[in-house]
């Protein structure tokens, strides 16, 4: 609840502290006094524009600060810490002639947009011209399911439910992938990919070898030419020139004959034999590679496909080997997640289809039910009107089907309201005339006191246009309200203030040459006076005395 609204340099108020209580509090005074500067500095609060015109002459800003006791759980999850340890909360706003105004929450400078939404949160003011929250069409289907209790506490529950898990389905099917022809093509083409690189079957030994016969085949005609060379070098001579292995055989001879004068030439002459034996082996191995050596066209040509093959699917896929063969895996994996995701997305399709149904039967029995809870409001609503000088007057809760279901429904929600017999409703936000759209806003917060959480209600010209047992009437709605309500009313009407738990009286004075507006809390004795200007009378006046008293309630 508002603990406390101070107000400096605005218009006529300098310095000006407001300590409203529980229950029902009533500003009454002069026409003129200042009572309108009072609720503008708590629309400016609210998040009015503000202009430097409601500066007082003279200084260089405005300042406006609330303090609120009790309000934690009313703040909105983007707001952070907003209340301090205590669950205490100061609103305050610098208005300045130059420069941008200055908007804090508890100390810390915030947007005029945040200050906006937490103090709408906590402070409901209705009277002429003014916007309320209750004007919202959100706001009407909010109190219009909470007055319903668990008869529209339980379907609109499973509707939330079947949309969030519509949500997270839809969610699913986007996340598994859009276009279900892009991913058709791309599983096409992956599987091109793979089959291409499986077909190929590339091995490195089989590079290595490929390449070793190529090589063969393309020189097949110097290695024969070499390998005859060497051959006849070492078995038979060349150009005139004696053969390796019989120049061998003469060391060979030298050697035995040196054997025989000298043991220790062992080791040399079985060198010379075993290097005799030795060729004799690779003359062998000449003779039997030239066999193998054949120009075969055909196998070259076989060869140089193969190798050819290689080169492209390295090329293309490469630039190794083994990065190829990579990529293949790499393939074969992306293409069990394709078929994967779309066994899950035909899935969470079918999911999706059933809860979209279930959602759309959920939203139609939470239409019922509203339209039930609506007829039931509406009706308690107009009598409350009748008690309020409005017996004329039709309310109405309107539902219409507005565009997709979403996690409230599909209702778009409208309280509807004649003041006047023959005349067809409107809705709230038409509704021109100051005292019936206040009074017909404490006739609704009157009925939904309960369900309605805006801690702190203000009431202004709830007592315009009517008289008699009406106003006795409203006072008593006003008492009501009060007991789950902080309420504020601005009133010209004695019974009215005389029902308040705190009276408060607002005047102008004059203080150093300027005039200043004042505030003050009365005790008993001083509303007794301020009752009797209220009912016309004159200081000294006795009948007007005793009837001030009577309508007090007694201590």
């Amino acid at each position: 609840m508002l603990r406390l609204l101070e107000v400096k340099n605005l218009a006529l108020i300098d310095n000006l502290s407001f300590y409203p209580g529980r229950g029902l509090n009533v500003i009454s005074g002069e026409t003129g006094a200042g009572k309108s500067m009072l609720l503008g500095a708590i629309q400016l609060l609210l998040g009015e524009r503000a202009s430097p015109d409601v500066i007082r002459g003279g200084e260089d800003s405005a300042c406006i600060e609330a303090v609120f006791s009790d309000c934690s759980e009313l703040m909105p999850e983007d707001c952070g810490p907003c209340c301090d340890d205590e669950g205490e909360l100061l609103l305050s706003r610098e208005i300045r002639r130059s420069g941008p105004n200055i908007c804090r929450i508890t100390g810390r400078v915030q947007p005029l947009a945040l200050l906006s939404a937490i103090g709408r949160r906590l402070v409901d003011l209705h009277g002429q011209n003014q916007q309320q929250s209750l004007l919202s069409s959100q706001t009407q289907r909010v109190l219009l399911d909470a007055y319903g209790g668990s008869a529209v506490a339980e379907p609109l529950e499973q509707v939330a439910e079947y949309y969030r898990e519509r949500t997270r389905l839809q969610r699913l099917l986007d996340d598994l992938g859009g276009d279900e022809a892009e991913i058709a093509r791309r599983a096409d083409f992956l599987r091109y990919q793979l089959e291409e690189i499986e077909s190929a079957a590339l091995t490195n030994a089989e590079e290595e070898e490929l390449e070793k016969a190529f090589r063969r085949l393309t020189h097949a005609g110097q290695l024969l030419e070499r390998t005859a060379r060497a051959y006849k070098q070492l078995f038979e001579g060349d150009r005139g020139a004696e053969a390796i292995i019989d120049r061998l055989g003469q060391v060979e001879k030298e050697l035995a004959a040196a054997l025989a004068l000298d043991e220790t030439l062992g080791g040399a002459a079985g060198q010379i034999s075993q290097v005799q034996s030795e060729l004799a082996e690779t003359a062998r191995r000449l003779l039997d590679y030239q066999e193998t050596l054949n120009i075969d066209e055909d196998q070259l040509r076989e060869v140089t496909e193969r190798l050819e093959q290689y080169k492209k699917m390295k090329k293309k896929y490469g630039p190794s080997v083994q990065d190829v063969n990579a990529l293949a895996d790499k393939l074969r994996s992306e293409l069990a997640l394709l078929s994967a995701r779309e066994g899950k997305r035909e899935q969470a399709a079918v999911l999706l289809g059933q809860v979209g149904r279930r959602l759309a039967d959920a939203a139609v029995a939470l239409s019922h039910a509203r339209r039930r809870t609506a007829a039931d409001l509406a009706a308690k609503i107009t009598l409350a009107l009748f008690g309020l000088a409005l017996q004329g007057a039709e309310f109405s809760v309107q539902l219409d089907e507005e565009g997709p279901i979403a996690a409230h429904g599909r209702d778009r929600v409208q309280f509807m309201f004649s003041a006047n017999p023959g005349e067809p409703t409107q809705t709230l936000s038409r509704v021109a005339s100051g005292g019936e759209i206040a009074r017909l806003m404490l006739a609704v917060k009157s009925v939904l006191a309960e369900q309605d959480n805006v801690p702190t209600l203000i009431f202004d010209e709830v007592d315009a246009g009517i008289g008699g047992v009406t106003v006795k009437a409203v006072a008593e709605r006003l008492q009501l309200l009060a007991r789950h309500r902080q309420v504020i009313c601005v009133t010209h009407q004695p019974i009215i203030a005389a029902a308040a738990d705190h009276h408060f009286v607002i005047f102008k004075q004059s203080e150093g040459g300027r005039t200043v507006t004042r505030l003050s809390m009365l005790d008993r004795e001083e509303r007794e006076a301020e009752l009797v200007r209220m009912l016309g009378g004159q200081e000294g006046d006795r009948a007007a005395l005793e009837h001030a008293r009577s309508i007090l309630p007694k201590t």
